[in-house]
């Protein structure tokens, strides 16, 4: 391959399929790699501005690599260094090389040894190689929703206060995509290049190609995900090993973060399609507690819940709505419960009606 094409892209000057072309030409010899993270060392080098690093960027610097050698091993967010260090002093710069050349090696190695057991121990170590691309993340605020294409031209429906996180490109061996939230994946099927998409919850989705919700908020200690059609993998970590728990279409895996064992279970719903609902514009409550419910109502509606009387939160609520007002939600809930309510700035104050 041309050094200039090579050149081109340590730039990230080429187009998503050259960038593919790449590193499906480095993959095929070692000696390939070894060329690239040679003029990848040379490149970072001369392009370094030539001032002492301060005492306080060293610190940084080595708190940082701390953080990404926990095992002196594995490097865990090769990004932080190579796209947003883009200052590097005399001292950062030795070590900013060696990061370039390890990384990009332990990459290809992983690659030309990966099996398909191995794809969830890659996946939750996240020992893998990141393109040296940067990350999109996006975010739909409470009160907001969003269609997203990935790079494979999967579909991904976000719901309300959900983040997303992929690269510009997936790597050659895993599809690799990390979320907090709710979301509908529609994902393209690739059998030999599975996408990985990762919680905060403590656990991961493996998925060859399929139609599933999965729902997994920072702020809840209950996750589920519920599959529609074609199979996923559950994958947790316990005792320093990957666990693969399969899940059938209408199936739904309940995970439950507060419960130290045997906290993942599986349910058959009689209205699967329930669970994604919120995609066609529903809000489905049934023998809901408030509590619940109240959070739903907030990202749904980018309100802010205020609870004067805590026995409401005992309560439970049965109801669907469909593109209904916060005041007319209210307003329902009013009429069929205990619940007395007000609006007051974009805040709903609840209390207990009095007999």
């Amino acid at each position: 391959m041309r050094k200039s094409i090579i050149i081109k892209y340590i730039k990230g000057e080429l187009s998503d399929s050259q960038r593919e072309d790449v590193l499906i030409w480095a993959s095929k010899e070692k000696d390939n790699e070894l060329y690239i993270a040679r003029l990848k060392n040379l490149y970072i080098s001369q392009n370094i501005p030539q001032e002492e690093a301060s005492e306080e960027d060293v610190n940084k610097i080595f708190k940082a690599i701390n953080r990404s050698f926990p095992d002196n091993s594995k490097i865990k967010n090769p990004k932080y260094f190579v796209l947003n260090k883009r200052v590097f002093w005399r001292v950062a710069s030795i070590i900013l090389l060696f990061i370039v050349s390890g990384y990009f090696m332990l990459y290809f190695n992983s690659e030309s040894k990966r099996d398909d057991a191995s794809i969830a121990e890659i996946s939750i170590s996240t020992v893998k190689y990141k393109n040296y691309l940067s990350t999109k993340i996006l975010y739909t605020p409470k009160g907001v929703k969003a269609h997203l294409i990935l790079p494979d031209s999967s579909q991904v429906w976000m719901n309300s206060d959900t983040r997303i996180e992929y690269p510009d490109t997936f790597n050659l061996s895993v599809r690799d995509v990390t979320i907090s939230g709710e979301a509908y994946f529609k994902v393209v099927k690739n059998p030999g290049r599975p996408m990985i998409i990762k919680t905060t919850k403590g656990f991961s989705i493996e998925v060859l190609g399929t139609e599933f919700n999965i729902k997994a908020y920072d702020n809840e200690s209950r996750s589920q995900t519920t599959l529609y059609s074609g199979e996923i993998n559950l994958l947790r970590e316990k005792n320093k090993k990957v666990i693969s728990t399969k899940i059938a279409p209408n199936q739904t895996v309940i995970i439950n973060s507060e419960s130290t064992e045997n906290n993942v279970s599986k349910v058959i719903k009689e209205s699967p399609s329930d669970d994604y609902a919120w995609k066609e514009g529903k809000i489905i409550f049934d023998s809901t507690p408030v509590t619940e419910v109240i959070k739903t109502l907030e990202r749904w509606h980018g309100v802010e819940f205020i609870v004067k009387d805590t026995d409401i939160l005992n309560y439970k609520i049965t109801a669907t709505f469909n593109s209904e007002s916060i005041v007319q939600i209210m307003d329902l809930i009013q009429l069929t419960s205990l619940i007395k309510y007000e609006v007051k700035n974009r805040k709903v104050i609840l209390k207990k009606k009095q007999n």
